[in-house]
């Protein structure tokens, strides 16, 4: 019975240890991915749209740029575009992911999230790979961190086999308490008031 008792008690701690490590893995991944796509990606498809408009507007500089890169502005155009897309899907990701970060229940619809941002990614980085635009800093962000956040969510969704039941990976103890907190002197003031009546209904009878 004791090396039962310890089994279970290893399990649940293995549990715990996967919601926990899930929840923080997520927040951080959903939290950083944010930064970087409001820093970095966003920044790159502003630059190169903004770019192709002075090249096309004859601006000298600008369309030596261009030559010597070998690419036509309607190229860095497309270019532009595609980061501003993929930026703007990145924070999406990232907000849901960060959100979601302590639901259990809701593990599944982030993974669908996570994994269609990292072939989103993949898919960019083939078209800066055969456009000669690749910047290796960039893959950091597009496979690196998409792989440390799909990690993260498996733990939630071995957590969510573990016990289906289960709807947070950390209890919000403190949210439930402040809450018990406010209702408690609700409740109190009633039965006060109800016990000031009876009291004051007996009175006279006596």
């Amino acid at each position: 019975k004791k090396g039962r008792i310890t089994m279970d008690q290893f399990e649940k701690q293995k549990i715990e240890r996967q919601a926990l490590n899930g929840k923080m893995t997520m927040m951080f991944g959903g939290i950083f991915l944010m930064f970087s796509a409001i820093t970095s990606t966003l920044m790159y498809g502003i630059n190169f749209f903004m770019t192709a408009q002075q090249a096309d507007k004859g601006v000298a500089e600008y369309v030596e740029l261009l030559k010597k890169a070998g690419v036509g502005s309607n190229f860095l155009r497309v270019a532009g575009v595609c980061f501003l897309l993929v930026g703007i899907y990145e924070i999406i990701a990232g907000f849901i992911t960060a959100k979601n970060s302590n639901r259990i229940d809701k593990s599944l619809f982030t993974m669908k999230i996570i994994i269609s941002l990292l072939i989103v990614e993949i898919m960019m980085q083939v078209y800066l790979f055969f456009t000669g635009l690749m910047n290796f800093g960039f893959l950091f962000t597009a496979i690196l961190l998409p792989l440390f956040m799909l990690w993260g969510v498996t733990r939630l969704r071995k957590v969510a086999k573990a016990d289906p039941e289960r709807v947070y990976a950390a209890k919000p103890a403190a949210r439930d308490k402040s809450r018990q907190q406010s209702a408690a002197p609700k409740k109190s003031i009633r039965e006060r008031a109800a016990m000031q009546a009876r009291e004051d209904d007996g009175e006279p009878k006596q």
